[in-house]
Parts: C-alpha cells; structure tokens; sequence
C-alpha cells in the first residue's frame, strides 16, 4: 500500500529509524506522532492517512487476518475487518485520534464489533483496567486492545456474530 511506504519513508526521514511493520516499531510510530508540527488540515490530508495505513496494514500483518474495505471511498469510509472475528475499525481515524490528541467524531477509530460480541469484548479490555488519556491516544495502547479484542472472539467463537 503506498500510504504504508510513505509513512516508512516519512518516519526515517524525521527519525533516523526505519519503520519494519512489526509491533516493534510501534513506539517509533507514537514519537513521530508527538514530532509532527502542522495544521489540522495537513493532519487529516497527509499524515494520518499515511500513518494509518502503516499502523493498519501492521495489525493486519501481525494478526495473520483482515483485509481493508472502502478504500475507493474517503478516508473516513476506509475500513480493516479482521474476519473471522466480527471486529472492524479505521486505522486511519485511530491515527488521526492518535494525532490530535482526541477523539475523531465520524472516523471510526473505535472497535466495532457485532452486538452479541460487545459484552465479551468490552470484558476482555477492561482487563487493562482504566487507561490515562494521554495513553490512550496513541498507537502502541490502540495496537494492544485490537489484539486482545482479537484473541477473545478467536478463543471464544461461540458468541461471535455471523461472518462470511
């Protein structure tokens, strides 16, 4: 995906680190996020897009599962559905949450899941206990709830909601 590689290749020119899409290289990803000095306009029309196709094709790659959804639509549409598991969400807008530091109204940053799975997912990250805001915006926190999301449903597929 070129926005992945523009990321890889925006990250190394500001860091001197090379992004390996690898859970990792997270750490790198969130010191970028808090370098980045510019409007919320190139926020939205650059760096979050590019980020955040790094942060989900990384998800996708780790977890072994997933494809994207949307991606003829605007950023906002842009979707990972990690099938088998009824959990879908937009890793563009978790890096645009990541970014601002605070939440994106109408990207989808949050995990969605099938009503009958909420419940069990909404247990599996309470586990983590209460998370500080300035924690929560960023990408390696977001990473660790996908994951978990991920295995509960995996582990547990009797409550998972219908999938293709």
């Amino acid at each position: 995906m070129d926005l992945s590689i523009a990321c890889v290749t925006s990250v190394k020119n500001a860091t001197g680190m090379e992004l390996d899409l690898t859970q990792d290289t997270l750490p790198v990803l969130d010191h970028y996020a808090t370098m980045i000095e510019s409007s919320r306009e190139e926020v939205i029309g650059l760096l979050a897009p590019m980020c955040g196709a790094y942060f989900g094709e990384l998800v996708r790659r780790h977890l072994g599962l997933g494809q994207w959804d949307g991606l003829d639509g605007a950023y906002e549409d842009w979707r990972l559905e990690l099938a088998p598991t009824s959990l879908s969400f937009n890793p563009l807008g978790v890096a645009l949450e990541v970014m601002l530091q605070a939440e994106a109204s109408g990207w989808a940053a949050h995990l969605d899941v099938a009503p009958s799975d909420r419940k069990k997912v909404d247990e599996a990250l309470a586990v983590y206990g209460a998370v500080r805001e300035e924690d929560f915006f960023r990408f390696t926190v977001r990473f660790e709830g996908v994951e978990q999301a991920v295995q509960t449903l995996l582990n547990n597929p009797g409550g998972m909601g219908p999938h293709p």
